[in-house]
């Protein structure tokens, strides 16, 4: 059984969404790399993003998807008309926040900064509200939720619920596995990570490194078994993994530099078939069919 990809022809509890999202950063902001970086002045550094970001909305023109992007405020702040592209192709946008740092390190002044920040800087560019924020390396934790709550956004995409992944950040609420929605904290929703059950086991299928290492066939079998039984499958990616040419930093870990290299040469062929098969809703959009958003709460 094939997941069900005309959400016209159902009522809207039975629509598969298939929500597609990209964090826009350039290649060194990640965390990857960062540790084997020659400068920390990212302004000394060849900016390979506009021809990466603009590769990914090519292939979205061309599958007519629709996605939410996570931008950074540093990069809406140097690379504007990249944002107003993503404004006028259809997208939404939404914040990575500032500068790609792990909240769940940050004290409190930091956190609110790298969120307000951001936020204030995306909609002056964007020219519409930005409702919802992913924290860098999913570093979300509970004071984390308190202060985007306390920011102004409506919505978090940072929880994964993969504690033996050494950078993801964790909560104390209980969000259930196959829960495409839940409310965290008062006005304040939470749009988790996917985890595909295999066996006993919730195995992490949303994206990025996983989508890179997990051939195309069986990533795609994942998916359509997860929207077998739930509404919802959130899907994740950077820019920079469409970039096979990108150099790795001299000396960085062999162990670093196969996650963040290995796939490379696949992705654009697969994101193509991905998002061909299974379409692509904005997250403001798919909340505001299920109720969660009011109609003056989605961007145009």
């Amino acid at each position: 059984m094939e997941p069900e990809l005309d959400d016209a022809a159902v009522p809207a509890i039975q629509q598969k969404r298939f929500c597609a999202t990209f964090d826009i950063e350039d290649w060194f902001h990640a965390e990857n790399v960062r540790a084997s970086l020659p400068t920390h002045d990212w302004d000394r550094l060849e900016s390979r993003l506009e021809p990466n970001v603009h590769e990914l909305l090519d292939i979205l023109a061309a599958t007519q998807a629709r996605s939410t992007f996570f931008v950074l405020g540093w990069v809406a702040e140097r690379y504007p008309a990249v944002v107003r592209r993503i404004v006028d192709d259809g997208h939404e946008v939404a914040s990575h926040t500032y500068l790609h740092r792990n909240l769940n390190q940050l004290t409190p002044d930091e956190i609110e900064g790298e969120l307000s920040r951001s936020k204030d800087r995306l909609e002056q560019v964007a020219g519409s509200e930005v409702l919802g924020v992913r924290a860098p390396n999913f570093s979300v934790s509970d004071l984390v939720l308190d202060l985007v709550a306390e920011t102004g956004y409506r919505y978090d995409s940072s929880y994964f619920g993969f504690t033996q992944h050494d950078r993801y950040g964790q909560i104390s609420a209980t969000v259930p596995p196959g829960a495409p929605v839940t409310e965290i904290r008062p006005g304040l929703l939470e749009i988790q990570m996917t985890r595909v059950p295999i066996a006993t086991v919730q195995v992490p299928w949303a994206g990025g490194a996983y989508f890179r290492l997990i051939p195309y066939p069986v990533f795609r079998w994942g998916v359509a078994k997860h929207l077998r039984s739930n509404p919802w499958f959130t899907f994740y990616f950077h820019p920079w993994e469409l970039d096979p040419d990108e150099v790795p930093p001299a000396g960085m870990p062999r162990t670093l530099r196969f996650r963040a290299y290995t796939g490379r040469g696949r992705t654009r062929r697969d994101l193509r078939r991905l998002v061909t098969e299974f379409g692509s809703c904005r997250i403001d959009e798919a909340l505001r069919g299920l109720g969660h958003l009011s109609s003056n709460e989605t961007t145009p």
